[in-house]
């Protein structure tokens, strides 16, 4: 995969590769399907151009901006020069359109000078810990929905997480779900008041996807003991940050969100990965509407509790340490319908796997509810499991808005998808989701 990169200083000014006798903005290639949008690329432009930069903002899945450190223009490699905007104007779509952009940023660590004030509140946050800072900030994840830096000091590793202000009630959910003491969370150790940056010590261990499947196994029952710790706790959970999400609402989310032709009717794009559905998959899909209209409706009847839901439940937000399992990233925690957490754990699993995924989760159920019973609910919730899932996406694709929903609509055509296989297999004949 080949990178476009727009290194970019404090005064505007482009590094162009002059190779061609004609500025041209530099490429890199990498021998991963999309190049790495933080230190690793960074650590690169280091040992190439001999500059000092942090990833300032993707503008797509291959074209990202970088800004040089404390201005410095200087460059070790020949062939390259500095020039102004307009002379690569027309050589990149994105980046013409960042140019003449006028709308605010809904993602505040795209804007030049967040990297250094998230650095100066680290270094705080360090001192009054009576820590020690070991190295520079590395950029972990810097996307449109939250920019995490890794900071090395003396007693461990601290990470700094930003997000969009959606989903800054992550570390009060977080210190809460600790305070139940029924698993391992993320250790909180302060909060900006004003920008609701958190840090938190580093957890250690392996994600979920480094493990074997029966270990993945108890993953999944570790989540359901920490939903039934919340079952009857929905006032704290609210006063937390979680939101409520009824069968009404959800309903009511299905008629909306299947409504968006602006969503499901639009031309397939590269910037959504030309993904986008066909319009006889577009018919369908809203042809759906009432059938998930009347599963919200009885599966209320199944009166399954509502419990605390992840909704971001996959194995890469599940940390294995020895013989703990810890649960973190919940930023989009929700109280609803505990089944509706196993939409992206079942994403990617192949069939058997997700057969035993079921059996387990409905085990682990088993003091609380038959799981005859539970089965039964999963074939109404499966479906309306698809529809949380796009909900997510599409309210985070409105929050950032068209400079970077290509984050979020190739997922959604990809739920969209599910949801009409899904739609066809009221039976359960397949367990997880066809590929």
């Amino acid at each position: 995969m080949e990178a476009v990169l727009v290194i970019v200083d404090r005064d505007g000014a482009v590094l162009c590769d002059m190779a061609g006798g004609i500025a041209a903005l530099p490429r890199m290639r990498f021998d991963v399907r999309w190049p790495p949008m933080d230190s690793e690329l960074t650590d690169r432009v280091r040992r190439v151009f001999g500059l000092i930069t942090v990833v300032l903002e993707p503008l797509d899945f291959t074209t990202v901006v970088l800004l040089a450190a404390g201005g410095a223009r200087p460059v070790c490699a020949d062939g390259f020069a500095w020039h102004g905007h307009d002379v690569v104007s027309g050589q990149s779509l994105v980046l013409d359109r960042r140019a003449a952009r006028s709308r605010p940023l809904a993602s505040e660590w795209f804007r030049p000078g967040w990297f250094e004030r998230a650095e100066s509140y680290i270094d705080g946050e360090i001192r009054a810990a009576g820590r020690v800072r070991l190295g520079p900030s590395r950029q972990i994840k810097h996307w449109s929905m939250s920019a995490v830096l890794r900071t090395p000091t003396d007693r461990g590793d601290l990470y700094l997480k930003a997000v969009l202000p959606r989903l800054a009630r992550e570390p009060d959910i977080t210190r809460y779900l600790a305070s139940l003491r029924v698993a391992p969370f993320a250790t909180i150790i302060a909060i900006s008041p004003g920008d609701r940056w958190w840090l938190a010590e580093d957890f250690g261990g392996v994600d979920a996807w480094a493990v074997s499947t029966e270990r993945r196994r108890a993953c999944l029952t570790q989540l359901v003991r920490v939903q039934k710790k919340t079952i009857g706790r929905g006032d704290e959970l609210i006063a937390v940050g979680c939101v409520p999400l009824t069968p009404a609402a959800l309903a009511d989310g299905v008629r909306s969100i299947l409504a968006r032709d602006d969503i499901w009717r639009a031309p397939k794009l590269a910037k959504n990965l030309d993904r986008a559905l066909s319009g006889e998959e577009a018919d369908r899909l809203q042809a759906l509407t009432p059938y998930l209209v009347e599963c919200a409706e009885r599966l209320d009847e199944a009166a399954i509790p509502a419990t605390i839901v992840h909704r971001d439940f996959h194995p890469g937000n599940v940390v294995l340490r020895e013989e703990e399992i810890l649960l973190h990233d919940w930023s989009f925690a929700t109280i609803t319908n505990p089944l509706f957490d196993l939409a992206s754990w079942l994403l990617d699993a192949p069939e058997p796997d997700a057969a035993s995924y079921l059996d387990v989760c409905f085990a682990a159920w088993a003091d609380t509810i038959a799981p005859e019973r539970m089965r039964s609910a999963w074939r109404l919730a499966k479906p309306l499991a698809a529809v949380v899932e796009m909900m997510k996406l599409i309210e985070l694709a409105d929050i950032v808005g068209p400079d970077h929903d290509f984050n979020w609509l190739p997922m959604t055509y990809g739920w969209g998808r599910r949801l009409l296989n899904a739609a066809t297999d009221s039976d359960l004949a397949i367990n997880g989701w066809r590929k």
